[in-house]
């Protein structure tokens, strides 16, 4: 897995505006040139947080990306997200 790029582009939308929007409008413009796998590429494009977690991702910058292309947060995104993490099998401990 090359997690850095992948860290990389979770940080970039977590974090700039113009970037974040680039995503929502155009995911595979934003993806772009990025030394990503097939498979890294397919999380990111279909916002497969539990496969992007288990392999890698940077839990806070994941949850910062999350929460941009969310809309900011509620119950319902954190019950999802709690959800989609803890389905990796085996599960992670991801309570600290």
């Amino acid at each position: 897995m090359s997690r850095y790029a992948v860290n990389k582009a979770l940080w970039q939308v977590g974090r700039d505006d113009a970037l974040a929007a680039l995503y929502m409008e155009a995911p595979e413009r934003f993806l772009e040139g990025r030394s990503l796998t097939a498979e890294e590429h397919r999380q990111l494009l279909t916002q497969d947080y539990g496969a992007m977690f288990a392999a890698g991702a940077h839990p806070f910058l994941l949850y910062t990306f999350r929460l941009k292309v969310s809309g900011g947060w509620s119950f319902p995104m954190m019950a999802a997200h709690i959800k989609a993490l803890s389905a990796i099998d085996p599960p992670l401990d991801i309570s600290t």
